[in-house]
């Protein structure tokens, strides 16, 4: 929700120091207006700061001037008096903020000041009058959407440049984006105060030129950011072509192994031939809309990338549904329909684009395809469905990111055990992308007490938070979810392959 404030405050020695009070507006907590110690404010000087918060969900603008004015009971310099307009969510335009702003700290100034010093010993005693045409900056506010992250950066900068009203306003204009990169953006055409701020070194001090600078370094920044996007987005479409190449020819073979081995069974051929035709709309579909993030992306801005940036997420996770969807009909005499989902298509972060994957996958499949054909005639229908399961395709080799030191404690296999019932029981499984980016960390040969450590870890919301005190039971829970994964070796259970369900608790 918009609003817009006025504050005044100063400093006013002993006892009360520096306050600052609300005259305007929903009075709300913010950072303090204080500049002692990093700045020093000289008769007959000006200083103004265009500052950013970010609280309860929105930003919060506020446009400061600074003047000089003695404490009523010393005599020390560098003591202030200021005003200050803040805006929530949005801001106005930069002429009618600056003219209310200085209209504002004029009237502070004229009924609260006389001969350099204040007459009152705290803000809330001021005498303030408000600017003519404040109550009209209500009807020409604009959203504040510029800021491409919540954070706060813990930088100032000090630009030394002409303050007057018309040229105040334009680098004001300009210095609202580079709240982006800063916090708080001080300005002045006092040389005291420019070389104090110079020599003190607290935080970043520019010119004109300098200012300037820091414009086109932001401005290079996000194309660059926009191109990294491209350069991203341009390798997912390589990605999901050759990942569709492959599941294409995956179709295809099986069709023929099923056409081979069971020329009657014409029904379920049809049926796959379909799915192969939808299959192949689907990765059309996808790769024609990534063509359209990357004609919006030639002449994106900041704000458009994110909202770019959100719809392909969105996009994304609508086609890998759809192709999770995608069921492959087999005959019954080779194996079980299997979804493309249990063919655990590739999820890659951004900086992961391999070309290794296909060959292995063609590697695998011609052996899994060798030993079906002997499988065929030895084992049941039950047999042939889990080979099917499980080896169809090789995963890409993993690296070992977690290994947890084993205990040496004797343990019994937890095969041979009664699972216990944990407490909360748990009531969902763990997504599926979680499971997959789980099952690339872990390494075979693991003991399942350090499996559920890493589980633990991985989930410390839905198992560790709810199971931290029942360690044993859990890893019994996890066994009989996913006896296939595990083997009894001796008074040990190991870890052999991928997890295939993880119980959690929402």
């Amino acid at each position: 929700m918009s609003s817009v404030n006025l504050i005044a405050f100063g400093t006013f020695g002993n006892p009360n120091g520096f306050t600052q009070t609300f005259f305007a507006g929903t009075p709300v907590e913010i950072k303090t207006l204080d500049i002692r110690g990093a700045i020093l404010i000289y008769p007959s000087s000006k200083l103004y700061s265009l500052r950013k918060e970010y609280k309860d969900g929105s930003y919060i603008i506020t446009y400061t001037i600074y003047t000089y004015a003695k404490e009523p009971t010393s005599a020390r310099e560098g003591s202030f008096i200021g005003s200050s307009i803040m805006f929530t969510a949005e801001i106005a335009e930069e002429n009618i903020t600056v003219r209310c702003l200085n209209e504002f700290h004029s009237n502070l100034i004229s009924r609260n000041v006389q001969n350099d010093t204040l007459t009152v010993n705290h803000s809330e005693n001021f005498s303030i009058g408000k600017p003519a045409d404040f109550d009209k900056i209500n009807f020409n506010l604009k959203k504040i959407d510029i800021f491409d992250s919540v954070q706060s950066t813990n930088r100032q900068l000090m630009v030394y440049c002409e303050t007057n009203p018309s040229a105040l306003q334009i680098i004001l204009k300009k210095a609202v984006d580079l709240l982006n990169v800063y916090d708080t953006i001080y300005f002045t055409e006092s040389s005291d105060i420019a070389k104090f701020v110079h020599q003190k070194n607290i935080f970043q001090f520019v010119q004109k030129d300098g200012f300037e600078n820091e414009i086109k370094k932001l401005n290079d920044e996000r194309k660059r950011k926009i191109q990294e996007t491209v350069t991203e987005f341009e390798n997912e479409k390589i990605k999901w072509e050759n990942s569709r190449k492959q599941s294409g020819e995956d179709f295809k073979s099986k069709i023929e192994r099923n056409k081979e081995l069971h020329l009657a069974n014409g029904r379920k051929i049809e049926e796959s031939e379909k799915n192969l035709e939808k299959l192949n709309e689907v990765y059309y579909a996808f790769s024609q809309k990534i063509d359209e993030f990357l004609n919006q992306l030639k002449t994106a801005d900041s704000l458009m990338l994110n909202n770019i940036t959100q719809s392909y997420k969105a996009d994304k996770n609508t086609f890998l549904e759809n192709v999770r969807n995608l069921g492959i009909p087999e005959l019954d005499s080779v194996s079980q329909p299997r979804s493309v989902r249990e063919r655990e298509i590739p999820v890659y972060s951004s900086s992961y684009y391999s070309n290794s994957g296909r060959k292995e996958a063609e590697t695998e499949q011609s052996n899994i395809f060798k030993t079906a054909t002997v499988i065929l005639s030895v084992f049941l229908l039950a047999a042939v469905s889990g080979l099917a399961w499980f080896q169809f395709f090789k995963e890409p080799e993993k690296q070992i990111v977690y290994k947890e030191p084993e205990p040496e404690v004797t343990t019994e296999p937890v095969s041979e055990l009664t699972v216990s019932a944990l407490n909360p029981k748990p009531n969902a499984e763990a997504e599926f992308l979680i499971l997959n980016e789980m099952n690339r960390k872990l390494t075979t040969d693991l003991k399942i007490d350090s499996v559920t450590g890493f589980v633990f870890k991985a989930n410390p919301q839905s198992v560790e938070k709810y199971y931290k005190y029942q360690k044993k039971d859990y890893s019994k829970q996890l066994f009989e979810n996913n006896k296939e994964s595990f083997k009894i070796s001796g008074i040990d259970t190991i870890y052999t392959g991928d997890l295939k369900f993880i119980p959690i608790f929402k």
